[in-house]
């Protein structure tokens, strides 16, 4: 090869583009934290290799879902999972998409209970009813709203509801 020529130089040898999986990649400038960038000729995607934004984690989602379980808040999730609120909120809408409706059946036996809790200041009170379906401690129903029949009948019917078909 002559000395003089310049040559453009090509990754393709190990990296394949995250979005399209072709080996057309060329070194794409870097980040504000100095890591390389990514470029598909193919598909025009820019990507970094190796992200080490904890959001970008396989198993962030599960992680949620325990902490959640466990009754944390979102700020608290957020400082515990070292992410952002923002990010934090939109995996729970994307998490919550994804759960199914659980069954409700004739022969099972189900607890009503509500706890209340209260936004801003102790003078705004906030209930939730939510019904259980007494073995396995599912929830298959529940509703937000102020302590009166009606928060409590929205759960009620859709008991009645299912149990009737």
């Amino acid at each position: 090869m002559n000395k003089n020529a310049t040559s453009c130089s090509r990754v393709s040898d190990d990296i394949f583009c995250l979005r399209c999986k072709e080996k057309n990649i060329v070194k794409n400038g870097r980040t504000k934290n100095y890591k390389q960038q990514y470029y598909c000729k193919i598909c025009y995607y820019r990507f970094i290799e190796n992200y080490t934004y904890r959001a970008y984690k396989a198993d962030i989602n599960q992680n949620i879902i325990q902490l959640t379980k466990e009754g944390l808040g979102i700020r608290s999730t957020a400082r515990i999972l070292k992410i952002s609120t923002t990010t934090l909120l939109k995996r729970i809408v994307f998490i919550s998409r994804n759960i199914t409706k659980p069954i409700i059946s004739k022969g099972k036996t189900y607890e009503v209970d509500k706890l209340f809790t209260y936004i801003r200041h102790k003078k705004n009170y906030i209930w939730l009813v939510y019904a259980l379906e007494k073995n396995s401690k599912n929830v298959v129903s529940f509703n937000v709203g102020k302590r009166t029949n009606k928060t409590l009948s929205h759960v009620l019917e859709i008991l009645k509801l299912q149990v009737s078909d």
